[in-house]
């Protein structure tokens, strides 16, 4: 594996400083107050050329987005705003993070997923997939490609067409069975990706301390696995939990052991 450091730089664009709305079902007005005022410090940070300020109004606004999030108020535009104002703020990881988060709610903001993508190109560890992982994404394209809302409009239409053409062949004697095998196959593969979705994948996970050390076992004393830490904004996949230890697999196959406290459950 070969890790890169290189120098985050921050460009001001204007797709990271749209604030994306979102609507609190707020038990109290409490929550409603929290909202406005962050959305208020967010506008504000935005129009500010210096970056002292702009950096201390951003703040202001995470600090009220986060408590929302402790409040019990989970959307994916709180997450998408709470990426935006990580972003602004330098911190990588948790842009990365909450993206991430946001991106489970709304699989299908294509601004989002531009967000994800730069934040992502930002990240130093440059770690290839395994090749494995490469083909699969090519001979299973539907499955990477396209968000699980899609996928499941498509497994509805291809099960009624199904249904459809067994009734005609069965009644009417017209139809072939090719037609039927193809539309019962896409709907098998449909319905297999979207229950890999649910159970086959680990949970993910996203390094959030600037760096921390990959190590051979779950603790101090134990050597590096690899010659250069990982850095903020790394996904990996959960294989194992132990204590405050956790075992991760990263992109290109190879596993190893990190802090818990370097990284937050996506």
């Amino acid at each position: 594996m070969t890790l890169m450091r290189s120098t985050l730089f921050f460009p001001i664009l204007v797709a990271f400083l749209s604030l994306s709305p979102m609507r609190v079902d707020a038990e109290s007005g409490n929550q409603s107050q929290l909202l406005e005022e962050a959305s208020l410090f967010f506008q504000q940070a935005t129009q500010q050329d210096d970056q002292s300020q702009s950096a201390d109004l951003y703040g202001k606004a995470l600090i009220r987005f986060e408590k929302l999030v402790q409040d019990g108020v989970r959307n994916g535009k709180l997450y998408y705003n709470l990426g935006n104002a990580y972003f602004q703020l330098h911190d990588l990881g948790r842009a990365i993070l909450n993206y991430r988060r946001a991106l489970l709610y709304l699989p299908d903001d294509e601004n989002l997923r531009q967000n994800l993508r730069y934040a992502e190109s930002q990240q130093p560890d440059r770690i290839e997939s395994k090749q494995e992982t490469k083909i699969a994404k090519v001979l299973f394209f539907w499955h990477y490609d396209f968000s699980a809302r899609l996928r499941l409009f498509l497994l509805v239409a291809a099960n009624a067409l199904f249904w459809a053409l067994l009734t005609i062949r069965l009644y009417r004697r017209q139809g072939s069975w090719w037609s039927l095998a193809l539309s019962l196959t896409l709907g098998l593969l449909l319905a297999g990706s979207l229950l890999y979705d649910r159970l086959g994948r680990h949970a993910q996970g996203v390094v959030v301390a600037a760096e921390t050390v990959a190590r051979k076992g779950d603790g101090q004393a134990y050597s590096p696995s690899f010659s250069a830490p990982l850095h903020a904004g790394l996904v990996f996949s959960l294989v194992e939990k132990r204590g405050d230890w956790l075992y991760i697999e990263l992109v290109d196959g190879r596993r190893c052991w990190v802090a818990a406290e370097s990284s937050e459950m996506i």
